[in-house]
Parts: C-alpha cells; structure tokens; sequence
C-alpha cells in the first residue's frame, strides 16, 4: 500500500524546472524626421512614426500600443538619425500631437558632432643626439651617441688635493700608452670637505678651512658651500621676498562681523542658475511643427531609428572600386529609364497596309520614321546602396519627364548589376499626374535597417493627388517587394 502511494507521489514529481527564458520581443522603431532649414537649428521639423518591428512582423508605429497615444512618440523617446546607417544626430521626442487621426512627435535635435582626437603636447626640450667625431685609430662606430663633457673646465680643479696634477698627468700618459684608463672626475661635480675648527675666517664661525680645501675654493667659483645662519646678519643675508608668493592673511574685522566668507563675490554673476521652484517650462530647442504645413519645396526627409539595444554602426553606402563605374552605371539607368518612359508617351504604330487579290498580293511599305529623342529626365536620383556585407550594389533612380502635352510621367527603378556589369532591373513603376491615385509617385527617402537583421530596407514616400504614404521595400534574391505600407498619413 504504501509503495502504492510512493510511485503515485514520485510520477507527479516534475523534477527540476527550468527556467523560462525571457520572451520579451526586441522593439524597434522606425520614423522619418521632416524639417526645413539647416539640421543644427531647423526652422520646423516633424517625426512620423511608421512602423515598430515586434520580433516577428511589423506593427503600425502610429497606434502600437495606445493610450491613446503610442509608444513611439513618448516623451523621452530617442531616435537616432541616420544617413544611409552613418549616425547624424538624436531626436529627442518631448511631445506628441494628433494630426487628423495620426501622431507625430514633437522635440529637439542635436546633430552628431565629430570629436577629433588632441593631440599631445609638443615637448619643451626635445631630444638631442651628439654623435662622436671619430678619432685615428678608433674602431667605434661614427654614428653610435656618445656622452661628451663639458669643454672649457679645468681636470685638475675637481681633485680637491695637491696631488691633482701630477695624479692627471700619469692618467692621461696612462691612457697614451695603453689606451684605456679610469675616466676624470667631473669638474662641475660639488665636494664635500671637512672643516678645520682653526679656521674662523668664514661666516659659519670657524677658525678656517684646510688647505685642500682652501686651494679648491679658491680654483672653483661656481662650488656650493653650506653656511651657517648668523643671528647678526640674519637681515642681510636673507633672500628677497618673491612678490608673487601666496600668503596667508587674517580675516578682518568688517569681514567676521559680514557673517560670510572673504571669497564670497559682493557682486554675484546675474546669469549664475538660481534653484526654486516654479512650473515647468518648455524645452529649449523644440521644434515647431505647425511652421510646416503641406510638403514644402525645400523639406528634407531623414530616416530615425529607436531601438532598446545598443548597435553597431552599420553604414550602408557602397564604395565603387574604380569611381568612373559610377558614372557609367548612373548613364546606363538613365538609359533605361528614358526608354521606359518613351515607350510610355508613345501610341502603338498602325500595321502596314496590306491589299489582298486572287492572284496578287501587294504589300505596301513606307519608310521607318527616324525614332524620337529620349525624353529628358528632372528631379532624378540617384542612390546607390549596399544593402547588406559584401551584398553588392543596388542601384535605386527616381526621376519624372514632361511630354509635349504637359502631362508629366514620375519613374522608379531598382536594379542590381550582372555579372558583365549591365544593370538588370528588379523593380520599376511609371505613373502619371492622371494615375496618383492608382499608382502613386515614389520617393526615395533613404536604406534603413528597420527589423534589426542587419541587412537594410528601402524606404519610399507614396505621394498621391490628396494624400501619401510610405512603404518599406526589401530586396532579397533577385527581387525587390512591399513589405509594409503605412496607410494614408498626414
């Protein structure tokens, strides 16, 4: 029985249980920054939130969790602006506004400032090599430093006894004869001596020195010697006093009764922060979005991301090995361009004229009509983007074209180059002013990773005849598609 109960207690038992790991999906957000003027001091700006990348798909950016307004425009929010991934500055969100059912958010910018590296001071005494002249006879080498001394002073000074000359004299005969002998003492090299208490010629009260040292005072000028203080002339020989010596003085009188430091300023800075309370005002720096209204001529447009994750700086700007392939792939997309567009303007030709007979079949040929001049191209641009490591390039023109009749056609393509270098398109879409609200111009904003892969996505603005939107394009494995659209926004 109760073996029973102990096989029922034991099956029930689940062991060790592990801990969940955390689920928490990785947010990443994604706006675009709209301003006009200069980006260090902008005259209006606005940031639209398009999207945020849950780990798994893309949620709207302008209703992602709500209430009632969404996280990607609260206040303290921090978007990085980017310029093909190459860092240009922070948006810092300190409002919201709700534009006809749609939130942007409201702050101020501090563009990227690049620090240079200082560099180190320059030495006061820089390093000095001598270099010994050479003897006859000498094996050293003529360029290996050696240590020199100073020219001018007496060997025989330095000795500090009577026997210092004839000492140096069989020295240097020494080192004449054999070639090698123990170096001279430096002259400039201070001695001590001791004091005869016979002497008391000197200041320090003594009877006089000994002879040794007499004869050394009296060949070196330049010795120290150590003197004893005299009470007498305690006066005349002390030092002058420097007069920039920082001293110490007692606080006065007037200064005690202030009831305040000596080093308190009578005039105080008028411009010094004062702490007190009071309501909160607003933060410097904002930028106003009612100063831009609709889509003005001179808005520039920016990519700004917000991500809880530090990364690491990804740029993605291709770099052509040789520079005139630039210019000859920007041709060759021109090219296809111009064709695109002419083959837009033109009507399809009428079949030849054909005359049918029972016994005879005449057909009728004219002479092929020299073909039109490519139309021009304006507004065009050209991007190109290495949308991922050692991806390639991808080549993005947006341009429009006026025909005869006024009506202007808007073309975008995106192409990759072949193995021969010849652009092969993935992506392209022509419209005209009569088809917006069909098929809507695209501008090219900028290449932006927004769900974090590490691989960037193109990001277009849709404008249409009453309204726009943008969209996110990847291009992966020979194509090009919409991954996400935002819907229409203000």
């Amino acid at each position: 029985m109760w073996i029973g109960y102990v096989c029922v207690a034991y099956a029930q038992y689940p062991g060790h249980i592990s801990k969940p790991a955390d689920t928490t999906p990785t947010l990443r957000a994604t706006g675009v920054f709209e301003w006009t003027g200069d980006l260090a001091q902008p005259k209006a700006g606005r940031l639209i939130p398009l999207t945020v990348w849950d780990g798994q798909q893309y949620q709207p950016g302008g209703l992602y969790l709500a209430q009632p307004a969404p996280i990607t425009v609260l206040t303290g929010t921090i978007y990085e602006l980017e310029q093909a991934g190459n860092p240009k500055g922070l948006f810092s969100v300190n409002g919201a506004q709700n534009m006809e059912g749609s939130w942007i958010a409201i702050g101020s910018v501090k563009p990227e400032v690049i620090k240079a590296k200082a560099k180190p001071p320059m030495s006061k005494h820089p390093p000095q090599v001598v270099k010994d002249a050479g003897s006859s006879g000498s094996t050293t080498d003529s360029d290996r430093p050696t240590l020199h001394r100073k020219e001018g002073s007496d060997s025989g000074s330095a000795s500090g006894s009577s026997n210092t000359g004839s000492s140096t004299a069989s020295s240097t005969q020494a080192s004449s004869g054999s070639g090698s002998s123990a170096p001279a003492s430096d002259p400039d090299k201070p001695t001590l001596h001791r004091r005869d208490p016979s002497d008391t010629s000197s200041g320090s009260g003594s009877s006089g020195d000994s002879p040794s040292t007499a004869s050394a005072s009296t060949d070196d000028s330049d010795k120290p010697t150590l003197h004893r203080k005299d009470s007498s002339d305690s006066t005349e020989n002390a030092p002058s006093i420097d007069p920039d010596r920082p001293t110490l003085h007692k606080r006065t009188e007037s200064a005690a009764n202030a009831g305040g430091p000596v080093s308190y300023p009578t005039n105080p800075d008028p411009d010094r922060p004062k702490l007190r309370y009071g309501k909160a005002q607003t933060v410097e720096g904002s930028v106003e979005p009612s100063k831009l209204e609709g889509l003005p001529m001179d808005m520039n447009q920016m990519a700004a991301i917000s991500d809880v994750k530090t990364k690491e700086t990804h740029p993605f700007t291709y770099s052509w090995a040789d520079p005139d392939d630039a210019a000859k792939m920007k041709a060759a997309m021109e090219d296809l361009a111009q064709k695109e567009i002419a083959a837009g303007f033109t009507t399809p030709a009428k079949p030849a004229n054909v005359t049918k007979t029972a016994t005879k079949t005449t057909t009728t040929k004219r002479k092929a009509a020299p073909p039109p001049p490519p139309p021009p191209l304006e507004d065009e641009k050209f991007s190109v983007y290495e949308l991922s490591y050692n991806g390639g390039a991808t080549l993005v023109l947006t341009a429009k074209s006026t025909g005869d009749n006024g009506e202007a056609k808007y073309i975008t393509l995106i192409a990759q180059p072949d193995f021969y270098g010849v652009p092969h398109p993935l992506f392209q879409q022509l419209t005209s002013d009569k088809a917006l609200d069909v098929s809507p111009r695209m501008h090219l904003v900028d290449a932006a990773d927004t769900d974090g892969d590490g691989r960037a996505e193109l990001i277009f603005e849709l404008r249409g005849k009453t309204g726009r939107a943008f969209g996110i394009y990847r291009v992966v494995s020979g194509r090009a598609y919409e991954a996400y659209n935002t819907g229409p926004l203000p």
